[in-house]
């Protein structure tokens, strides 16, 4: 009866997907004193099928780890820069530390235990849930034990991973959604203020909001005029003269050099009752998606002025050579009818803030699996591929970061990313938990409990000593220590579950700075231990 049921789950592969689906989120939900392993419940349940022989189609999984990444490249591109200009050449350190960590912990233990050098090169790929240090291993030595090694190391790789994100925060009490919403407050860019000031600088008598903008001194904008008992909205031929108060917005940096064009900060000063409104509108009309604010003249053509705009969880004040995105939120500021007939411009269609583009997607997609399939040739003759999880990854952050190349824009809705994040994890590691599964137990039966010890050691040392480094000697936040940790041991599993937990884009963006490094990093390394291993 079980090779009957066998036999039809090989042959409908759907179904098979469906119950792994079914039971891996049902175990992932089960909770053990607040451990829960959530996604990654998939990858028991598909190790316990792959024993049994069922299988999925390899494509599968392949077409899981391009969306997954490419989904992260989407979430982390417009924060990669920032998150590398504050952190700089301490991600490359943290990345060599880690690798070399699980190097020396791996070759030590191979010695002492007296472990084959292919099982104990597997192992080191596999820890570290490497898929191209493992195809680099098998290139440099055709030796079939280094699979085995990878697929005994592999769940205990991700397990290890997913449960070290999950208690590190537990045991030294972080509340890892407090430090989302610091993170979120702290990124990088500086607090967007309000101040009125008082216009006493006699040089600026008679000029027009456009004659202080087209000086280009302040980057901070003039949203309201009160001239004696008279509020108006702020137009590009409105004139200023000694006496009137204005409204500003802006960095603290950009209002103390509009003090030096038009005078102090009137503190205390009570905004007027007036028929001014303000309100925040979402772009979603692509006639204006693409378009600088100087190109559109919401000024000239609406009289009103938008003073802030917020993307990608960043709220910035625009300039004129700011190009609104589809999605964009926006702030204006204007007479009541004025701002009425603006939004019409902008967008009256919220629903389209839910669909999906596919032609940018695919071209993105596309763009990343060539990326990936091309060779890089590595010193020794080694020669490895960015690969399913390299190309797309890259190619996302690009994409990310831009959010338009030319007319195409790559911004998804927030759902659509997250759902192709999540069935990308399903597809990956419900293949990988097959796989794995295979020859799990015969393999440990045939080498003992050192094995699995070499495996537990292989992934504990260098997290520990990842962790350490990040949060102690570099003093980083937890977001961005286990965001980068996982980028170190190359484990998206291990995102997914830190990000789910913070709901917060912080850890990906550290992610993505380590993991290019690592993924190459891992590849030369590997087969390097096992020549060191039969060398000495």
């Amino acid at each position: 009866m079980l090779d009957s049921l066998t036999s039809l789950l090989n042959q409908q592969p759907l179904l098979t997907l469906a119950i792994v689906i079914a039971l891996g989120q049902l175990l992932g939900n089960f909770e053990f004193y607040g451990i829960m392993l959530g996604t990654s419940g998939i990858l028991f349940v598909a190790m316990a099928l792959g024993h049994l022989g069922i299988h999925l189609p390899e494509v599968l999984g392949d077409v899981g780890v391009a969306l997954f990444v490419y989904a992260v490249g989407l979430q982390a591109g417009p924060h990669f820069l920032r998150t590398i200009r504050r952190h700089g050449w301490s991600f490359l350190l943290l990345a060599l530390v880690t690798l070399a960590a699980a190097w020396g912990a791996d070759y030590v233990f191979s010695k002492l235990y007296g472990l084959e050098a292919a099982l104990a090169t597997g192992i080191y790929a596999g820890a570290l849930t490497s898929t191209p240090a493992l195809a680099a291993s098998l290139q440099a030595v055709n030796d079939p034990n280094i699979s085995v090694g990878f697929g005994v190391a592999y769940p205990f790789g991700v397990i290890g991973v997913i449960l070290f994100v999950q208690l590190v925060p537990r045991l030294l009490r972080i509340d890892l959604r407090e430090e989302a919403i610091a993170a979120k407050a702290d990124n990088g860019l500086p607090a967007v203020e309000v101040a009125w000031i008082a216009i006493t600088n006699p040089q600026a008598n008679g000029k027009t909001i456009r004659d202080i903008e087209t000086m280009r001194l302040s980057d901070a904008v003039i949203s309201r005029v009160y001239d004696q008992f008279v509020a108006m909205p702020a137009q590009a031929n409105t004139h200023l003269y000694e006496g009137q108060h204005v409204r500003v917005v802006g960095t603290e940096a950009e209002l103390r050099k509009m003090e030096m064009l038009l005078g102090p900060r009137a503190e205390g000063f009570q905004e007027p009752r007036s028929v001014i409104t303000s309100g925040t509108l979402v772009v979603t009309e692509d006639a204006i998606c693409g378009k600088t604010l100087a190109q559109l003249r919401f000024r000239e053509r609406y009289g009103v002025t938008i003073t802030r705009i917020w993307r990608d969880d960043f709220e910035f004040v625009p300039s004129g050579n700011t190009a609104l995105e589809f999605g964009d939120e926006i702030r204006i500021v204007g007479d009541s009818a004025d701002c009425q007939r603006v939004t019409e411009a902008v967008g009256l269609r919220p629903e389209r803030l839910n669909e999906t583009r596919f032609l940018p997607l695919g071209a993105g997609l596309l763009a990343g699996l060539a990326v990936g399939s091309m060779p890089i040739h590595l010193p020794g003759g080694l020669t490895v591929q960015l690969g399913m999880a390299g190309g797309p990854l890259l190619a996302g952050l690009i994409a990310g970061h831009f959010g338009r190349i030319g007319s195409v824009s790559f911004r998804m809705p927030v759902a659509a990313r997250m759902f192709m994040n999540e069935l990308g994890l399903v597809l990956f590691l419900g293949n990988a938990g097959m796989i794995a599964g295979k020859n799990f137990l015969s393999v440990v039966r045939d080498n003992g409990p050192g094995l699995l010890l070499a495996a537990v050691l292989v992934t504990a040392v260098p997290l520990f000593v990842a962790y350490l480094l990040a949060r102690y000697g570099f003093r980083w936040d937890a977001l961005t220590s286990l965001g980068s940790i996982c980028g170190a041991m190359t484990c998206t599993p291990g995102l997914g579950a830190v990000t789910k937990l913070a709901d917060s884009s912080a850890p990906a963006a550290a992610y993505v700075a380590v993991y290019p490094v690592a993924l190459l990093t891992v590849s030369l390394l590997a087969p390097l231990l096992g020549a060191a291993l039969r060398a000495w």
